[in-house]
């Protein structure tokens, strides 16, 4: 179980923001934490960065106009 998890709630942003803010929390990510990271799609640019960094994600929920990732270091 993760120490601390921060949510990141991007479904109201218009792109690049999401991209943007997605890739800055997750190189703030302490070890033992969990970014909850909401959307309307699944943000596969952002996948990429995870790769990138070495973290872990997993798809939370994935259904029309909602979509949850956690992603882990």
């Amino acid at each position: 179980m993760a120490d601390k998890e921060i949510i990141l709630d991007v479904s109201e942003l218009e792109a690049p923001l999401p991209l943007l803010k997605g890739t800055q929390a997750i190189k703030n990510l302490q070890e033992g934490e969990t970014l909850v990271f909401i959307h309307r799609m699944f943000p596969c640019k952002l996948q990429a960065q995870i790769d990138r960094f070495g973290l872990r994600s997993e798809i939370v929920k994935d259904v029309e106009n909602y979509f949850e990732m956690r992603i882990y270091r």
